[in-house]
């Protein structure tokens, strides 16, 4: 891994050195722009093996990531997209239109990123599960990464393999490979499942493993904190859906009841302002007939996982974004090669 992230960084120095990435930028328009997506920041000593690689930055990367983004971008809030999809503002064309957009609402979001953001003066948009918000409870994709740390490296190491239930399981306790390698392909291999299958399968893991390693504490921001970050102004909040559940894996009805109970949470809790709501696909997954729910549901706009840049004009409940994690945007030139999809 070491390895492979040095020479990302050596990639995108020279990539930078021989002019490749202005070349790339200079060949956006003005009215052109990009939404990044980040995830969980948290310092390097608390990143456990269980955390993915691609859902995490440091601390220390944000404040470079923010400082270099305003020599090449205008930062604005996601909220500037409700007029520039109608007529771009020549005001906003100055520079290429970014936003910063942070998934789940991870309570790392308001111990590291809202201060940095704060002390930057940085508009940022997160999208709240609001099933989640204000609990104790993890996501599934959390709980998985710590039974597979637990579970022995041996087969027959495994007591009670014979009355292993679901074929995935076995599939599991099976897999070989680092920690991250492992969870990688686990979580390809759950995604499409849904949400009553995940849970009968962690449970059987949990039996294997010995215990529940359900962390004690929240994952998760509060309420009370919610409503703090609102009130700066700089910070906005959207739908990640109420449950987390990946739209595609549900019934039209079931979807329909994720998409109004989240809303109906956000607007309860006096955290949106109703004129404006976007939305987060969790995971991304998205369809033509789940974009006209969102739609018809109230929601002024949809972003995907779907890698790109936007422009005026385009459909505003498929909006591409820029995934950004640490083994990727270390250095500045990498966060530059990576916008312009060279890393």
């Amino acid at each position: 891994m070491e390895i492979t992230i040095k020479a990302k960084s050596m990639l995108a120095s020279f990539l930078r050195l021989v002019g490749i990435n202005s070349w790339k930028l200079g060949r956006y328009s003005n009215e052109d722009y990009a939404i990044l997506m980040y995830h969980r920041v948290l310092p390097k000593q608390e990143q456990g093996p269980w955390v993915q690689a691609g859902m995490v930055v440091e601390p220390d990367t944000l404040e470079l990531h923010i400082r270099y983004l305003r020599k090449l971008f205008q930062i604005v809030p996601l909220s500037a997209l409700a007029t520039l999809h109608d007529r771009p503002p020549r005001a906003l064309r100055e520079k290429p239109l970014c936003i910063l957009t942070f998934d789940d609402g991870w309570y790392d979001f308001y111990e590291y990123a809202y201060p940095i953001l704060k002390m930057n003066e940085a508009p940022a948009t997160v999208f709240l599960p609001t099933d989640f918000i204000g609990t104790n409870r993890w996501f599934w994709t959390d709980r998985v990464g710590r039974l597979l740390n637990r579970l022995p490296n041996s087969w027959s190491a495994i007591k009670g393999c014979s009355e292993i239930q679901d074929p995935l399981v076995s599939q599991i306790v099976q897999m070989r490979g680092t920690q991250e390698s492992r969870l990688e392909r686990v979580m390809a291999l759950l995604k499409p499942c849904r949400v009553e299958r995940v849970e009968r399968i962690l449970s059987e893991l949990t039996a294997l493993a010995g215990e529940d390693p359900v962390p004690v504490g929240r994952a998760f921001v509060s309420w009370e904190e919610v409503r703090e970050m609102s009130a700066s102004g700089l910070i906005a909040f959207g739908s990640h859906t109420a449950g987390h559940p990946i739209l595609t894996t549900l019934t039209a009805d079931e979807a329909r009841h994720e998409l109004k109970k989240s809303m109906d949470s956000l607007i309860c809790n006096k955290v949106v302002d109703p004129a404006f709501i976007p939305f987060c696909y969790p995971n991304g997954n998205y369809s033509e007939s789940l974009s006209g729910m969102v739609q018809d549901a109230g929601y002024h706009l949809a972003v995907t996982t779907q890698y790109g840049w936007n422009h005026p004009g385009e459909n505003p409940y498929t909006l591409r974004r820029i995934a950004i994690h640490q083994d990727m945007t270390s250095t500045e030139a990498m966060l530059e090669s990576r916008i312009v999809n060279l890393i």
